[in-house]
């Protein structure tokens, strides 16, 4: 799988709504779709480095470009929702950067998701709906039951916030408040651990929205 390009800008040209770059690197030419607010900085760059993102379908494959990591993250976060493709992340993530896209999700701020091309009232519920579940990783859970483990998981979540640009004083403050509420201290199989990863980064995301609100 191809997930990092740097290379020389051949081509940069517009395709109905797409925006696409055709890259040089090592003596091959990746074409990459790119987000259409990115073309002011990759025309005035000809070296360029993407964090990149490869879908493959029975009839080829496409590869989707990001000038950080945190944007390419959140791209394929929101692929794995139920109804979300390609092409919607895309606009999702032209109309809102990774840091603001995550808060209007956290905040259930429907109307911000909806100024998104493409996307209507519903499928911002859905959005809304299943990334909530996706991190809380099982529905319904409680926040009482949630278990931190201080190495592990806090290190995984440091490392997450840092890929969704926060800084390093909020993701500190937000992991001591973190191991605050939940001390609880377990030795859990694989699948739990996942959930209460899952589950923490989400409300990790909830304070840090709170405190920047």
């Amino acid at each position: 799988m191809i997930g990092w390009l740097q290379g020389e800008r051949i081509q940069l040209w517009e395709q109905g709504s797409h925006v696409l770059l055709l890259l040089s690197c090592s003596g091959v030419g990746y074409e990459v779709q790119v987000l259409p607010r990115e073309i002011s900085n990759l025309k005035s760059s000809k070296e360029i480095t993407l964090w990149v993102h490869q879908v493959i379908r029975d009839d080829g494959y496409s590869l989707f470009g990001f000038l950080s990591k945190s944007e390419r993250e959140l791209f394929r976060i929101l692929i794995a929702i139920s109804g979300i493709g390609p092409q919607m992340a895309i606009s999702l993530l032209e109309a809102n950067n990774a840091n603001s896209l995550i808060s209007a999700i956290s905040d259930k701020d429907i109307k911000k998701l909806t100024e998104s091309q493409g996307v209507g009232k519903k499928t911002a519920e859905r959005i809304v709906l299943e990334l909530r579940n996706k991190l809380s990783g099982i529905s319904g859970i409680e926040f009482s039951k949630a278990k931190f483990h201080s190495t592990d998981i806090s290190n995984e979540i440091t490392s997450t916030l840092r890929n969704l640009e926060y800084k390093d004083h909020e993701i500190n403050q937000v992991i001591t408040r973190l191991s605050e509420i939940h001390s609880t201290k377990i030795h859990p199989s694989e699948n739990e651990v996942q959930k209460d990863f899952d589950f923490l980064l989400k409300e990790a995301l909830m304070l840090l929205s709170q405190k920047n609100g």
